[in-house]
């Protein structure tokens, strides 16, 4: 079922998905006047991409879709900013916008997304490539590989691999808008790309890191 209700709109050069925390550093005064506002209702305001524009300044152009993020902690800085900790909930869509306020607010539809139906092949090659992948990041970054935490749920899945794939905003964004059962198959053929490019990378990287008197000893 599809509700609508006003929003207040933080647009960000990130793009949130559910279940996803965003940490916030706030200090323009129309924003702390939001964040006041939001935590005065329901503690929701909606984080969209910028399609154009920049985030401070003049408002800027968002896209259609974004991530109700509720607020779950506020910390006021020595220096006036807000810390503010959220984490995703919904996807919604912008029906319009209203720029009376400081800031945007939206009419927007909340999203309500199902499991999706995929199979189950499908969500096994997900898990194994994300698995591999992330592992593969923290090999070239010398951290801690240990076990990779993966969702067993399909919806709460595409939005861990969504979160965490190292790719472009806009992207992540057509990630975000795709439906459910869509972004899981996105995902698995971006993963194995994703996969091809980091493993080449790190072959460059390795390659570099050794001299040439080294290599012949080999």
């Amino acid at each position: 079922m599809q509700t609508t209700r006003h929003l207040p709109l933080f647009p960000l050069h990130t793009v949130l998905f559910p279940g996803v925390p965003l940490p916030l550093r706030v200090f323009e005064e129309r924003y702390k006047l939001m964040v006041k506002r939001c935590l005065e209702e329901d503690g929701a305001m909606g984080i969209v991409l910028i399609r154009s524009g920049s985030e401070v300044g003049a408002p800027a152009v968002p896209y259609d879709v974004g991530t109700l993020a509720r607020i779950t902690r506020v910390d006021k800085k020595n220096d006036g900013t807000l810390s503010v900790t959220t984490v995703g909930e919904r996807r919604f869509r912008i029906r319009s916008v209203d720029g009376s306020q400081p800031y945007a607010v939206g009419d927007v539809e909340l999203l309500d997304d199902e499991q999706p139906d995929v199979p189950d092949r499908l969500l096994e090659a997900v898990r194994d490539r994300f698995t591999a992948y992330v592992q593969l990041l923290r090999r070239l970054a010398r951290q801690d590989q240990g076990d990779v935490p993966i969702p067993r749920g399909a919806l709460d899945l595409s939005h861990i691999v969504a979160a965490n794939l190292q790719i472009s905003r806009v992207d992540q964004q057509s990630l975000l808008e795709d439906p459910p059962s869509e972004r899981l198959r996105h995902e698995n053929q971006l993963l194995r790309r994703e996969l091809t490019i980091v493993e080449h990378l790190g072959a460059v990287v390795i390659r570099r890191m050794i001299s040439p008197g080294e290599i012949m000893r080999n």
